[in-house]
C-alpha cells in the first residue's frame, strides 16, 4: 500500500532546505518552478542538512524512553550448526570487488549468519560480508571455485543483530509465536553467559539466558550480537523490542523513518538545520523546538497502550494468583517439555 499523498519525500525535503537557503534552480532564466539544486555542491549541502535534521528530531525524543515508533520488535531466528549435506549445495555466481556471491539450491541463510564464517568443501573458509536472501549470500575473498559444492557452518551462541540495531533493547525476550517451547528465556549479562560456557564445554538445548553486545570482528564497526545459552539445536525465532538505528536517505522518493504524522516536525527541523548552520543565527524557524516538536510529543503520546491489564491480587497466595490470571484471562496452562 502506497504512502499518504500528502507525505514529503526527500525530494520535498530537499526543495523546502533550497528555498530557505535560497540555492533552489529555477530554471535557466530564473523564472520556472522553484526545483532542487542542479549545482552539484548545492544538492550535496541540502541532502547533508535534511538527514542532519532527521537525526536531531529522533535524538529530540520525548524523555526519558524516546519515541514509541523508534523501537521495532526485532524476530531474530537462531539455529544451531549447519553441517555439510548433500542436499544442500552452493554454486557461485562471480566475484566483484573482492567479494563473491554464492546461490544455494534450497533455502539455507539467515540474516543473523551475517560476519560468520561458512565452509565450503574443497574451495576454503570464508566471512559472509552480506545476507541477501534465504538462498544467497556475499562472502569476503574469491569462493568463484564453488560448483554444487556443499557447505557447513559452525553455531558459536552468538548471532549478528540488524545493521540498525544501535545497542539497546527496550523490553521482554521471549520465543516466536506458536513455537510452543514451553521455557522462557529472560535477559541476562554477557559475563554470565560466557561464564557458563566456560563451565560447560558444548550444551546445547532451548535457550534460557539471553544478552546483546559489541561485535568486536569484522567490519563496518558498531555492529551488536545477540548471545544464547545454551545453544539451541533446531532453528528457533526470538522476538523482542529494540531501538531502531537510522540510515540516511539517499534516494530521491525515499522518505523519513519516522510515521508520516510527525512530516511537519521534520520539515520545521530542517529549515532550523538551516538557519543553524547556514544563516548561523536561530530565527524564526527555531520554533522547531517550541511548537512544531511539541505538536510531535503530543502525536506519540497517543500511541501508548491505554491500559495495561489488572493488577489486583486474586486471594492473596502465589497459587491463586496464577490461576486468577488464567482463569480470569484464558490463559492456557504450558507444560515444561511435557
Amino acid at each position: 500500500m502506497p504512502e499518504p499523498t500528502s507525505t514529503l519525500t526527500f525530494e520535498d525535503l530537499i526543495l523546502e532546505v533550497a528555498r530557505k537557503s535560497r540555492t533552489a534552480y529555477a530554471g535557466v532564466d530564473g523564472d520556472g518552478s522553484l526545483e532542487i539544486p542542479q549545482d552539484a555542491y548545492d544538492l550535496s549541502e541540502a541532502k547533508r542538512h535534511v538527514n542532519n535534521a532527521i537525526r536531531m528530531f529522533i535524538h529530540d525524543g520525548p524523555s526519558p524512553h524516546g519515541w514509541q515508533w523508534v523501537k521495532p520488535t526485532a524476530s531474530i531466528t537462531i539455529w544451531g550448526n549447519q553441517g555439510a549435506t548433500p542436499t544442500k549445495t552452493l554454486t557461485s555466481g562471480g566475484i566483484f570487488s573482492g567479494v563473491t556471491t554464492l546461490t544455494a539450491n534450497v533455502d539455507s541463510f539467515y540474516p543473523t549468519m551475517e560476519l560468520k564464517d561458512i565452509t565450503i568443501t574443497g574451495v576454503g573458509t570464508f566471512n559472509i560480508a552480506s545476507y541477501d536472501s534465504a538462498t544467497q549470500i556475499k562472502v569476503t575473498g574469491d569462493a568463484t571455485a564453488a560448483s554444487a559444492s556443499t557447505w557447513s557452518i559452525t553455531a558459536d551462541g552468538n548471532y549478528t543483530l540488524p545493521v540498525t540495531f544501535s545497542g539497546q533493547h527496550g523490553g521482554v525476550i521471549s520465543y516466536g509465536a506458536n513455537t510452543n517451547q514451553g521455557l522462557d528465556i529472560a535477559w541476562s549479562s554477557e559475563g554470565v553467559i560466557r561464564q557458563w560456557r566456560e563451565d560447560v564445554s558444548d550444551e546445547t538445548g532451548d535457550p534460557y539466558w539471553a544478552a546483546v553486545r559489541p561485535m568486536t570482528v569484522g567490519s563496518p564497526r558498531r555492529r551488536w550480537e545477540l548471545l544464547v545459552y545454551p545453544k539451541p539445536d533446531e532453528v528457533m525465532t526470538l522476538s523482542f523490542p529494540y531501538t531502531l538505528g537510522f540510515d540516511k536517505l539517499i534516494d530521491l522518493d525515499e522518505v523519513p523513518p519516522c510515521p508520516f504524522s510527525h512530516d511537519d516536525t521534520i520539515r520545521a527541523a530542517c529549515l532550523a538545520m538551516v538557519e543553524k548552520d547556514v544563516e548561523e543565527n536561530l530565527g524564526p524557524d527555531w520554533a522547531y523546538y517550541q511548537k512544531a516538536l511539541l505538536n510531535s510529543y503530543r502525536i506519540d503520546a497517543q500511541s501508548t497502550p491505554k491500559r495495561l491489564g489488572y493488577f489486583g491480587n486474586g486471594g492473596g497466595s502465589p497459587t491463586n494468583v496464577r490461576d486468577f490470571r488464567q482463569n480470569f484471562y484464558d490463559r492456557p496452562t504450558v507444560g515444561f517439555n511435557s
